[in-house]
Protein backbone atom coordinates (compact mmCIF):
# COMPACT_ATOMS: atom_id res chain seq x y z
CA UNK A 1 0.00 0.00 0.00
CA UNK A 2 1.10 3.90 -0.02
CA UNK A 3 2.27 5.49 2.43
CA UNK A 4 3.68 9.17 2.85
CA UNK A 5 6.80 8.94 5.05
CA UNK A 6 9.73 11.14 5.79
CA UNK A 7 13.54 9.99 6.68
CA UNK A 8 14.68 13.36 8.17
CA UNK A 9 12.94 16.78 9.54
CA UNK A 10 12.68 19.53 7.27
CA UNK A 11 10.56 20.95 4.59
CA UNK A 12 7.75 19.82 2.23
CA UNK A 13 10.22 18.11 -0.23
CA UNK A 14 11.53 15.70 2.89
CA UNK A 15 7.88 13.88 2.13
CA UNK A 16 8.27 10.50 -0.12
CA UNK A 17 5.50 8.11 -1.62
CA UNK A 18 6.90 4.64 -0.09
CA UNK A 19 4.92 1.16 -0.52
CA UNK A 20 4.77 -0.39 2.67
CA UNK A 21 2.93 -3.80 3.83
CA UNK A 22 -0.78 -3.14 4.56
CA UNK A 23 -1.33 -3.51 8.84
CA UNK A 24 -3.31 -6.16 10.12
CA UNK A 25 -6.19 -5.14 13.22
CA UNK A 26 -5.29 -6.77 16.89
CA UNK A 27 -8.06 -7.83 18.75
CA UNK A 28 -9.15 -4.31 19.88
CA UNK A 29 -8.52 -2.31 16.87
CA UNK A 30 -9.87 -1.56 13.61
CA UNK A 31 -8.13 -1.25 10.17
CA UNK A 32 -9.42 1.64 8.25
CA UNK A 33 -9.41 2.14 3.97
CA UNK A 34 -8.32 5.76 4.24
CA UNK A 35 -10.82 7.96 2.25
CA UNK A 36 -9.27 11.40 3.16
CA UNK A 37 -7.13 12.93 5.43
CA UNK A 38 -6.25 17.13 6.13
CA UNK A 39 -3.77 19.36 7.00
CA UNK A 40 -3.51 20.73 10.48
CA UNK A 41 -0.56 22.97 11.73
CA UNK A 42 0.82 20.54 14.15
CA UNK A 43 1.46 18.05 10.96
CA UNK A 44 4.18 20.57 9.20
CA UNK A 45 5.33 21.56 13.35
CA UNK A 46 6.19 17.64 13.84
CA UNK A 47 7.70 17.15 9.94
CA UNK A 48 9.85 20.33 10.01
CA UNK A 49 11.06 19.07 13.56
CA UNK A 50 10.08 21.99 15.87
CA UNK A 51 8.46 18.80 18.09
CA UNK A 52 11.04 16.78 18.15
CA UNK A 53 10.95 16.33 21.95
CA UNK A 54 7.39 14.68 21.39
CA UNK A 55 8.53 13.13 18.70
CA UNK A 56 11.48 11.41 18.50
CA UNK A 57 14.57 11.16 16.11
CA UNK A 58 14.12 7.65 14.88
CA UNK A 59 13.08 7.22 11.20
CA UNK A 60 11.61 6.76 8.99
CA UNK A 61 8.39 8.30 10.42
CA UNK A 62 4.88 8.65 8.87
CA UNK A 63 2.58 11.77 8.27
CA UNK A 64 -1.34 12.70 9.15
CA UNK A 65 -3.10 12.61 11.68
CA UNK A 66 -6.92 13.30 10.40
CA UNK A 67 -8.43 10.67 8.50
CA UNK A 68 -11.97 9.61 7.25
CA UNK A 69 -12.80 6.42 5.68
CA UNK A 70 -14.22 3.17 5.51
CA UNK A 71 -13.70 -0.10 7.94
CA UNK A 72 -11.94 -2.38 6.33
CA UNK A 73 -11.63 -5.07 9.79
CA UNK A 74 -12.53 -5.26 12.95
CA UNK A 75 -10.75 -7.38 15.78
CA UNK A 76 -12.62 -9.95 17.69
CA UNK A 77 -12.90 -7.83 20.55
CA UNK A 78 -14.39 -4.55 19.11
CA UNK A 79 -17.90 -3.89 19.63
CA UNK A 80 -20.14 -1.15 17.78
CA UNK A 81 -18.30 -0.99 14.70
CA UNK A 82 -18.21 -3.28 11.54
CA UNK A 83 -16.84 -3.81 8.18
CA UNK A 84 -18.01 -1.35 5.70
CA UNK A 85 -19.18 1.59 8.64
CA UNK A 86 -18.07 4.90 7.30
CA UNK A 87 -16.37 6.33 10.23
CA UNK A 88 -13.65 9.49 10.87
CA UNK A 89 -11.12 10.54 13.41
CA UNK A 90 -7.38 11.23 14.45
CA UNK A 91 -4.20 9.27 15.55
CA UNK A 92 -1.30 10.77 17.19
CA UNK A 93 0.27 14.00 15.53
CA UNK A 94 3.17 12.78 17.10
CA UNK A 95 3.18 8.84 15.37
CA UNK A 96 1.37 10.01 12.22
CA UNK A 97 0.30 7.51 9.67
CA UNK A 98 -3.03 9.33 8.31
CA UNK A 99 -1.54 9.73 4.69
CA UNK A 100 -1.72 6.29 3.87
CA UNK A 101 -4.29 4.21 2.39
CA UNK A 102 -4.91 1.97 5.13
CA UNK A 103 -3.91 2.30 8.98
CA UNK A 104 -5.09 0.91 12.60
CA UNK A 105 -6.95 2.74 14.57
CA UNK A 106 -8.70 2.59 18.12
CA UNK A 107 -12.39 2.30 18.14
CA UNK A 108 -12.67 4.32 21.12
CA UNK A 109 -11.48 7.43 19.16
CA UNK A 110 -13.59 7.51 16.35
CA UNK A 111 -17.20 8.23 15.60
CA UNK A 112 -19.54 7.84 12.24
CA UNK A 113 -19.10 10.01 9.68
CA UNK A 114 -22.09 12.50 9.14
CA UNK A 115 -24.22 10.86 6.57
CA UNK A 116 -24.62 14.04 4.62
CA UNK A 117 -20.58 14.75 4.60
CA UNK A 118 -18.19 13.76 1.76
CA UNK A 119 -15.25 11.78 3.06
CA UNK A 120 -13.51 15.05 2.47
CA UNK A 121 -15.39 17.52 4.69
CA UNK A 122 -15.33 14.51 7.54
CA UNK A 123 -11.51 14.36 7.24
CA UNK A 124 -11.60 18.07 7.87
CA UNK A 125 -12.98 17.70 11.22
CA UNK A 126 -11.31 15.82 13.69
CA UNK A 127 -8.45 17.85 15.20
CA UNK A 128 -9.87 21.21 14.68
CA UNK A 129 -13.38 20.82 14.79
CA UNK A 130 -12.85 18.69 18.54
CA UNK A 131 -10.27 21.50 19.60
CA UNK A 132 -12.69 23.60 19.31
CA UNK A 133 -15.47 21.99 20.87
CA UNK A 134 -13.22 21.15 23.68
CA UNK A 135 -12.18 24.92 24.37
CA UNK A 136 -15.72 26.09 24.25
CA UNK A 137 -17.62 23.64 25.77
CA UNK A 138 -14.92 22.27 28.33
CA UNK A 139 -12.83 24.89 29.22
CA UNK A 140 -14.96 27.76 28.15
CA UNK A 141 -18.26 26.76 29.84
CA UNK A 142 -19.78 28.33 26.40
CA UNK A 143 -23.97 28.30 26.89
CA UNK A 144 -26.91 30.06 26.18
CA UNK A 145 -26.37 34.07 26.38
CA UNK A 146 -22.49 33.74 26.82
CA UNK A 147 -20.50 36.15 24.74
CA UNK A 148 -17.38 34.88 22.60
CA UNK A 149 -14.94 36.64 20.53
CA UNK A 150 -13.06 33.80 18.28
CA UNK A 151 -9.65 35.34 16.79
CA UNK A 152 -8.92 33.70 13.31
CA UNK A 153 -12.60 32.91 12.92
CA UNK A 154 -12.22 31.63 9.16
CA UNK A 155 -8.90 29.51 10.08
CA UNK A 156 -9.28 25.72 10.39
CA UNK A 157 -10.27 25.97 14.16
CA UNK A 158 -11.75 29.56 14.26
CA UNK A 159 -14.54 28.04 11.40
CA UNK A 160 -15.49 25.34 13.18
CA UNK A 161 -15.27 27.48 16.52
CA UNK A 162 -17.80 30.17 15.18
CA UNK A 163 -20.26 27.73 14.62
CA UNK A 164 -20.31 25.54 17.54
CA UNK A 165 -20.43 28.91 19.42
CA UNK A 166 -24.15 29.78 18.09
CA UNK A 167 -24.74 26.41 18.34
CA UNK A 168 -24.08 26.46 22.01
CA UNK A 169 -26.32 29.60 22.40
CA UNK A 170 -23.61 32.40 22.39
CA UNK A 171 -23.36 35.66 20.28
CA UNK A 172 -20.62 35.40 18.51
CA UNK A 173 -17.98 38.32 17.36
CA UNK A 174 -15.43 37.05 14.72
CA UNK A 175 -11.85 38.38 13.96
CA UNK A 176 -10.65 38.45 10.64
CA UNK A 177 -9.64 39.76 7.77
CA UNK A 178 -11.35 41.92 5.87
CA UNK A 179 -11.26 39.51 2.72
CA UNK A 180 -12.83 36.69 5.02
CA UNK A 181 -15.87 38.97 6.75
CA UNK A 182 -18.59 37.98 4.77
CA UNK A 183 -17.20 33.89 5.03
CA UNK A 184 -17.45 35.13 9.41
CA UNK A 185 -21.05 36.51 9.35
CA UNK A 186 -22.19 33.41 6.69
CA UNK A 187 -20.57 30.90 9.37
CA UNK A 188 -22.57 32.61 11.65
CA UNK A 189 -21.21 35.35 13.29
CA UNK A 190 -23.25 38.24 15.05
CA UNK A 191 -20.66 40.58 14.38
CA UNK A 192 -16.97 40.58 12.74
CA UNK A 193 -14.26 43.02 13.02
CA UNK A 194 -11.06 43.39 10.56
CA UNK A 195 -8.19 42.34 12.82
CA UNK A 196 -5.64 45.36 10.75
CA UNK A 197 -8.41 47.77 12.07
CA UNK A 198 -8.48 49.41 15.54
CA UNK A 199 -12.13 49.03 15.50
CA UNK A 200 -12.70 46.62 18.16
CA UNK A 201 -10.35 48.69 20.44
CA UNK A 202 -12.96 51.38 19.51
CA UNK A 203 -15.43 49.18 20.53
CA UNK A 204 -15.32 48.69 24.23
CA UNK A 205 -16.50 45.40 24.48
CA UNK A 206 -15.87 42.79 26.61
CA UNK A 207 -16.47 39.15 26.35
CA UNK A 208 -16.55 35.92 28.41
CA UNK A 209 -14.68 34.03 26.13
CA UNK A 210 -12.01 35.31 24.30
CA UNK A 211 -10.54 32.22 22.19
CA UNK A 212 -7.54 33.07 19.87
CA UNK A 213 -8.48 29.86 17.32
CA UNK A 214 -5.19 31.35 15.47
CA UNK A 215 -2.92 31.87 18.16
CA UNK A 216 -1.76 35.25 16.94
CA UNK A 217 -2.31 37.60 20.17
CA UNK A 218 -1.10 36.70 23.75
CA UNK A 219 -3.13 37.00 27.40
CA UNK A 220 -1.38 40.07 27.95
CA UNK A 221 -2.44 42.03 24.87
CA UNK A 222 -6.17 40.22 25.13
CA UNK A 223 -7.17 40.31 28.19
CA UNK A 224 -9.24 43.81 28.14
CA UNK A 225 -11.51 42.28 26.03
CA UNK A 226 -12.49 39.90 28.90
CA UNK A 227 -14.53 39.98 31.48
CA UNK A 228 -14.03 40.58 34.82
CA UNK A 229 -14.58 36.94 35.05
CA UNK A 230 -14.07 36.11 31.91
CA UNK A 231 -11.54 33.55 30.38
CA UNK A 232 -8.70 33.60 27.66
CA UNK A 233 -8.22 30.42 25.66
CA UNK A 234 -5.34 29.84 23.35
CA UNK A 235 -4.07 26.63 21.30
CA UNK A 236 -0.06 27.24 21.69
CA UNK A 237 1.28 28.19 25.46
CA UNK A 238 3.05 30.82 26.03
CA UNK A 239 5.40 32.58 28.90
CA UNK A 240 2.51 34.80 30.20
CA UNK A 241 -0.49 32.62 29.79
CA UNK A 242 1.97 30.48 32.19
CA UNK A 243 2.32 32.52 34.85
CA UNK A 244 -1.29 34.25 34.83
CA UNK A 245 -2.21 30.11 35.47
CA UNK A 246 -0.67 29.79 38.70
CA UNK A 247 -3.23 32.28 39.99
CA UNK A 248 -6.39 31.25 38.39
CA UNK A 249 -8.07 29.70 41.83
CA UNK A 250 -8.78 33.49 42.48
CA UNK A 251 -12.24 33.95 41.91
CA UNK A 252 -12.63 37.75 40.50
CA UNK A 253 -9.56 37.17 38.33
CA UNK A 254 -9.49 37.11 34.58
CA UNK A 255 -7.96 33.54 33.50
CA UNK A 256 -5.94 32.28 30.98
CA UNK A 257 -5.89 28.29 29.66
CA UNK A 258 -4.98 26.27 27.01
CA UNK A 259 -6.69 24.00 24.83
CA UNK A 260 -4.67 20.68 24.21
CA UNK A 261 -6.96 18.67 22.30
CA UNK A 262 -7.74 15.16 23.03
CA UNK A 263 -8.70 12.19 20.56
CA UNK A 264 -12.58 11.24 21.29
CA UNK A 265 -15.35 9.47 19.99
CA UNK A 266 -17.48 10.73 21.99
CA UNK A 267 -16.99 14.29 21.27
CA UNK A 268 -16.65 13.08 17.87
CA UNK A 269 -20.33 11.64 18.02
CA UNK A 270 -21.42 14.99 19.51
CA UNK A 271 -19.73 16.46 16.08
CA UNK A 272 -21.71 14.37 13.92
CA UNK A 273 -24.90 15.57 15.94
CA UNK A 274 -24.08 19.02 14.69
CA UNK A 275 -23.06 18.37 11.47
CA UNK A 276 -26.99 15.91 10.74
CA UNK A 277 -28.77 19.24 12.43
CA UNK A 278 -27.03 21.24 9.82
CA UNK A 279 -25.47 23.67 12.45
CA UNK A 280 -22.23 22.79 11.72
CA UNK A 281 -20.35 23.33 7.84
CA UNK A 282 -16.47 22.23 7.02
CA UNK A 283 -15.23 25.15 5.23
CA UNK A 284 -12.61 23.40 2.20
CA UNK A 285 -9.69 25.62 1.17
CA UNK A 286 -8.69 22.98 -1.92
CA UNK A 287 -8.26 19.34 -2.20
CA UNK A 288 -4.78 17.80 -3.05
CA UNK A 289 -3.93 14.01 -4.19
CA UNK A 290 -1.71 12.15 -1.64
CA UNK A 291 1.00 12.11 -4.61
CA UNK A 292 1.05 15.94 -4.05
CA UNK A 293 0.88 16.51 -0.02
CA UNK A 294 3.85 17.94 0.23
CA UNK A 295 2.28 20.92 -1.86
CA UNK A 296 -0.43 20.52 0.54
CA UNK A 297 1.49 21.32 3.18
CA UNK A 298 3.73 24.39 1.69
CA UNK A 299 -0.05 25.86 0.99
CA UNK A 300 -1.02 25.14 4.93
CA UNK A 301 2.39 27.03 6.33
CA UNK A 302 1.44 30.12 3.77
CA UNK A 303 -1.67 30.68 5.48
CA UNK A 304 -2.79 31.97 2.74
CA UNK A 305 -5.86 30.03 2.26
CA UNK A 306 -9.28 29.75 4.20
CA UNK A 307 -11.14 27.05 6.45
CA UNK A 308 -9.46 23.46 5.72
CA UNK A 309 -6.75 21.97 3.04
CA UNK A 310 -7.64 18.32 2.20
CA UNK A 311 -5.76 15.25 1.11
CA UNK A 312 -8.03 12.59 -1.03
CA UNK A 313 -6.46 9.29 -0.61
CA UNK A 314 -9.16 6.82 -2.31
Amino acid sequence: MRSIIYNKYGGPEVFEVADVEKPEPGANSILVRVKASSINPVDYKVRRGDMKVLSGKKFPKNAGADFAGVIENAGENVAGYRKGDEIYGFLNPMKGGAYSDYLIADPANVSLKPEKFSFEQAASMPIAALTALQALNYLGNVNEGSTVLVNGATGGVGSFAVQLAKALGAEVTGICSEDNMKLCKDLGADEVFNYAEEDLNRSGRKFDVFFDAAAKSTFSKSKKFVNSRGIYITTIPGFGIIINRLFNFLPFKKKSKIIMVKSSGIDLAIMTGFAMTETLEPVIAKSFKLEDVADAQELAESGKFRGKIVVKID
